[in-house]
């Protein structure tokens, strides 16, 4: 999994199971609405208010990370 941060975007790209060749194109799952930013969840679910981008892409990779844990739990034999 490749995350890029810098001023301007939170960049997240890795092949998801079954995919072997170019990682395609995928949507960016955040916003701006009425001055204050959102992420979108995969199951559609919006997360926030936030008051910057910034906590928002920090929120974002926590959120990331807290699934990923998940998934890896829910993989590990009992």
């Amino acid at each position: 999994m490749l995350i890029k941060i810098d001023d301007d975007e939170v960049t997240m790209q890795r092949h998801r199971s079954g995919e072997t060749c170019n990682i395609p194109f995928r949507n960016e799952r955040y916003f701006c609405a009425n001055g204050v930013w959102y992420f979108e969840t995969r199951g559609g679910k919006q997360q926030g208010p936030f008051l910057s981008k910034h906590e928002m892409e920090g929120e974002l990779l926590m959120y990331i990370r807290e699934q990923n844990m998940i998934n890896q739990t829910l993989k590990e034999p009992s």
